[in-house]
């Protein structure tokens, strides 16, 4: 099984005070998700497997809409589906403030985070259950940045440490020997089809413009 991890394309900011946050996708999240759309137009796909969040099903909308199969996987979803608040990722530090403080201080059940450990156990047992009944040959799973580099990190035996990128609509590819669950990682973190397509190369993504 050719395994194809999409991390979601970058969302809007959604703060809350009484909802759990699910934004959608920015401007530029929207121009990644249509990079990512002709790029994988040429290569066969047999079904869609998707995290319940927006942004994960916002980004891999195009192929559910050629009419591939989609199934909604809850325990693909990220690390932080129960918080009010969604920021991207590289703008916490900065711009996060309370939130911030309160994922550096671990304070999970707060913010609507699961732990760590029971992340862990969640993708895990879906990743399993995708192994051992997939829905096609070569599928793709739209997910989170969490998500990926927890079942890279599975795959190449290196379970805890983070230190793998992920970016915004990036491919990573893993392949699964089905008959004895042997997995492999084949690459991380594809960001080509931002600057390139299958027949000619275009500019540099710089702010999304080509």
């Amino acid at each position: 099984m050719h395994v194809i991890l999409v991390r979601h394309a970058q969302p809007v900011v959604e703060i809350n005070d009484d909802r759990i946050a699910d934004p959608g996708l920015s401007e530029l999240g929207r121009w990644q998700t249509s990079r990512l759309a002709a790029w994988l137009a040429h290569e066969p796909v047999d079904a869609v497997v998707t995290s319940p969040k927006r942004r994960a099903i916002d980004t891999v909308q195009p192929l559910i809409d050629s009419g591939l199969p989609h199934h909604v996987v809850d325990d693909f979803n990220e690390i932080d589906r129960g918080a009010f608040i969604y920021m991207p990722t590289e703008r916490l530090p900065t711009e996060g403030g309370d939130y911030w403080q309160a994922v550096m201080q671990q304070r999970w059940d707060d913010i609507g985070w699961d732990s760590p450990e029971a992340f862990r156990a969640r993708v895990g047992d879906a990743w399993d259950e995708l192994v051992a009944d997939p829905p096609g040959e070569r599928v793709l799973v739209g997910c989170h940045g969490g998500t990926i580099r927890f079942i890279l990190g599975r795959v190449l035996g290196v379970e805890g440490h983070y230190s793998i990128t992920a970016d915004y609509a990036g491919i990573s590819r893993v392949m699964v020997d089905l008959e004895s669950g042997r997995a492999s990682v084949h690459s991380v973190n594809e960001t080509g089809h931002f600057d390139a397509d299958r027949h000619a190369r275009n500019g540099a993504m710089r702010d999304g413009a080509v």
